[in-house]
């Protein structure tokens, strides 16, 4: 299977899936090394691969077994700009509590350092996207659609 990402007219086309992963007040948020900003933990979705699969794969990959996936939030249509390259990215996201021990993913598939946040610490972090703080801070019934431009 192969990431579901392609350029098209000046943009690369992702299709995503991230997960909000609370242990109790807390939240998991990664970050690529050498940069001060974080994320959600996930990923690209390969072909033929439906995004509850791709989570599941992800997490395990990421951080290890110990996660129960609760239900998607939010669904997010994202134009970004990174490294020199356009980026419009659709992420499913999911809520996901975490019930293990320590973190212990796969630290040859990924690149990223983790870390656990208390929420009250979060409009202290530079998050990616920035209106994420607030779906983790304030979760709502059902699923959410929300457009992001920060380009």
């Amino acid at each position: 299977m192969t990431d579901i990402t392609v350029d098209l007219n000046g943009y690369r086309v992702n299709l995503r899936v991230a997960a909000i992963v609370t242990r109790g007040t807390e939240v998991l948020l990664c970050r690529p090394r050498g940069h001060d900003w974080w994320f959600l933990p996930g990923g690209r979705i390969k072909t033929n691969e439906d995004s509850h699969a791709a989570l599941h794969r992800e997490l395990t990959e990421e951080i290890g077994p110990g996660f129960e996936v609760i239900r998607p939030t939010v669904i997010v249509e994202n134009f970004f700009d990174l490294d020199g390259t356009h980026f419009h990215e659709l992420c499913t996201i999911y809520e996901v509590a975490w019930n293990g021990d320590a973190l212990n993913g796969n630290p040859a598939v990924y690149e990223e350092v983790f870390a656990w946040f208390p929420r009250e610490q979060l409009a202290d972090i530079v998050l990616k996207p920035d209106f994420l703080k607030e779906p983790i801070n304030n979760p709502q019934p059902g699923l959410q659609l929300i457009v992001n431009r920060d380009n």
